[in-house]
């Protein structure tokens, strides 16, 4: 039926029919279904959007996260410029207490960066036609867009805080940064939970 139609023909047409990601009995649907999932990406679809949606949020997330990342290791160099004089004869040994601290910035570094690629490798519902009668999956993939809404502001909080902080106050903001990090990772942790409870 839209076999000798240009593409410029046919494509207003889509605008005017809600294209879901339920099958449909309506012929010219189908058609235009075909044509547009069977050899590439369906734009108009609002599952697929959704779905766009989550991975642009989740990509946020991980782009906050980089930028505390790169904060904590120039403050990891600053610290050791201010706190850990060069060593000498007279004082072979760095200073304890200031590398008791520069290992906490590398281990609060790693807890980061351990976030970061969870959030980057996190999965979302696979296009599966099979299922469709058994789940929603518009439904699904926009609650997890709420989880990962609350990862991007989880870790621009993160950012905001690192970026404030100097090498004289590290020790005593050390343990909030801490708690914001479990709390970022146990959110992340949530989301996954929720997605392995609906598949």
């Amino acid at each position: 039926m839209l076999k000798g139609l240009r593409a410029s023909s046919y494509l207003p047409v889509v605008g005017r029919i809600q294209m879901s990601s339920q099958p449909s009995s309506n012929p010219l649907v189908q058609q235009l279904q075909l044509l547009l999932t069977g050899y590439g990406y369906n734009f108009y679809n609002q599952t697929n959007q959704a779905r766009a949606d989550d991975l642009l949020v989740r990509e946020r997330a991980s782009y906050h996260l980089s930028q505390a990342m790169s904060t904590l290791a120039q403050l990891r160099s600053d610290y050791q410029m201010r706190f850990v004089p060069p060593l000498t004869r007279a004082n072979p040994d760095p200073p304890q207490e200031a590398m008791v601290q520069l290992r906490a910035l590398e281990a609060a570094q790693q807890a980061l960066a351990k976030i970061e690629s969870g959030i980057r490798g996190m999965s979302v519902p696979t296009q599966d036609r099979i299922w469709w009668r058994f789940r929603q999956e518009q439904n699904l993939l926009l609650q997890l867009l709420n989880f990962d809404l609350v990862l991007v502001r989880d870790s621009e909080q993160l950012y905001q805080y690192v970026s404030r902080m100097t090498p004289e106050d590290w020790a005593s903001q050390s343990s909030t940064l801490r708690q914001m990090t479990q709390q970022l990772a146990h959110s992340a942790t949530e989301r996954e939970r929720f997605l392995l409870l609906q598949l």
